[in-house]
C-alpha cells in the first residue's frame, strides 16, 4: 500500500512538472529528453554507490581472512591439537554412519564392493620421501644366496634361496582355475594384460592367449582365493607365521619383455618363481638412487627373492630361457 502511494505521488509530480514545462514554452520532445537525462544520471549515481559498497565489503572480507590466517598460523600447534583430540571420538561413529549410508548405493551397484579390498584406489606417481635414510641399501653390493633361511622380519638386504615349492606351469594353473572357477570368477575376475586392458580368467585359459607373447598380472585380495592358493603355494619359510598380507599376485610372462614388478601392500616383499626363470634387476628407490647401486640376479625355477620394497624396485628382464615365466608375489607387514 505504501509503495502504491509513493508511485502515485511520483506520477503526479511528473505530471505537474510536465505541465509547467509546457506552459513555459518547452516542447514535448524537449521535456522527454530532459526526463531521460535525469534518469540516466540517477542510474550512474546508484551504480557508483553500489560499487563503493561492494569495494568496502570485499576489503572487509579480505581483512578478516588475513587476520584469521594470521591467527591460525600463530596458534597452529594449539589449534591442530584441539581438533585432533576432539575428532578422536567421532572417527568410528562417523565411519559407521558412512557405511550405513553407503548400503543403498552398494545394493544398486554391487560391483563397488570390489573397491573395499583396495588399499589404494589411485596411486600417486610423484610420491617421494624427503630426507629418506638410505643406509640399509647403501652398503649392499650383491644379492646373496642363503640356505635354509629362518623366518625373517627385519632383513632389509635382498637375498634368494631355493624353496620346496612345487612347479606350477600354465596347464596346472588352468586346472586350479577350473576346479575353483566360481570363486575365481566372483572374487578375482580381472587380469591386467600388457598394462593396457583387462580380460577375464576364462578368456585367458580357454583361448590360450599365453602363446601370444603377452604379460599378465592377476591380482588377488581376499581370503577365499588366498585359502585356495595356499593349498598349492604354501607360505614360504622365510615369511613369519603371522603378518603375511592377503594381497597376492600371479604374473605370467611369455614374451620375454621388460616389466616392473607390481608394488605390494607391505614393504617386505617376495617374488617366487613357480615356473621358468628370469633376470631380476633390483633398482634402488628414487630417493636412494644416488647412494645405492642396482643389483642383478637370476631367479631360477623354485627360487624365492626376498627384498624390501621401500628401498628396491624389481624389474624383470628377459633371460636366456624361452620358457613361460610364472611368478607369485606376496608381502609381509
Amino acid at each position: 500500500m505504501i509503495n502504491r502511494n509513493v508511485l502515485k505521488e511520483y506520477a503526479d509530480s511528473i505530471k505537474r512538472l510536465r505541465e509547467q514545462c509546457l506552459d513555459s514554452g518547452m516542447s514535448e520532445e524537449e521535456f522527454r529528453n530532459l526526463y531521460n537525462e535525469s534518469l540516466q544520471s540517477l542510474d550512474i549515481q546508484q551504480q557508483e554507490t553500489s560499487n563503493n559498497t561492494a569495494f568496502k565489503t570485499r576489503h572487509k572480507v579480505l581483512l578478516f581472512l588475513l587476520l584469521l590466517l594470521t591467527c591460525c598460523a600463530y596458534y597452529y600447534q594449539t589449534i591442530y591439537s584441539c581438533i585432533v583430540c576432539q575428532l578422536q571420538d567421532y572417527i568410528y561413529p562417523g565411519l559407521r554412519l558412512i557405511r550405513k549410508l553407503a548400503i543403498p548405493f552398494l545394493t544398486l551397484f554391487p560391483s563397488l564392493t570390489d573397491l573395499y579390498h583396495e588399499t589404494c584406489l589411485i596411486q600417486n606417481p610423484f610420491f617421494a620421501v624427503v630426507d629418506m635414510d638410505c643406509w640399509p641399501c647403501s652398503s649392499v653390493s650383491n644379492v646373496r644366496e642363503i640356505v635354509n633361511p629362518e623366518p625373517n622380519t627385519q632383513h632389509n638386504a635382498p637375498f634368494i634361496y631355493e624353496t620346496n615349492q612345487q612347479v606350477i606351469d600354465f596347464n596346472m594353473l588352468r586346472e586350479i582355475f577350473n576346479k575353483n572357477r566360481n570363486i575365481f570368477d566372483q572374487e578375482s575376475p580381472k587380469i591386467h594384460v600388457d598394462n593396457k586392458h583387462y580380460i577375464t580368467p576364462t578368456e585367458m585359459f580357454t583361448t590360450n592367449r599365453v602363446g601370444e607373447n603377452n604379460f599378465y598380472v592377476w591380482k588377488f585380495n581376499n581370503m577365499h582365493v588366498a585359502r585356495i592358493l595356499r593349498q598349492f603355494i604354501p607360505r614360504p619359510k622365510v615369511v613369519p607365521k603371522f603378518g603375511q598380507s592377503t594381497e597376492r599376485f600371479i604374473i605370467i610372462d611369455s614374451g620375454q619383455n621388460l616389466f616392473k614388478v607390481p608394488d605390494t601392500e607391505c614393504n617386505y616383499s617376495f617374488l617366487l618363481s613357480l615356473s621358468g626363470s628370469r633376470i631380476i634387476n633390483l633398482m634402488p628407490a628414487e630417493e636412494c638412487k644416488h647412494q645405492c647401486k642396482s643389483l642383478k640376479v637370476e631367479l631360477k625355477e623354485q627360487y624365492l627373492l626376498w627384498y624390501n620394497w621401500w628401498y628396491w624396485r624389481p624389474v624383470i628382464q628377459p633371460s636366456y630361457s624361452n620358457d613361460t615365466f610364472i611368478g607369485h608375489i606376496g608381502s609381509y607387514c
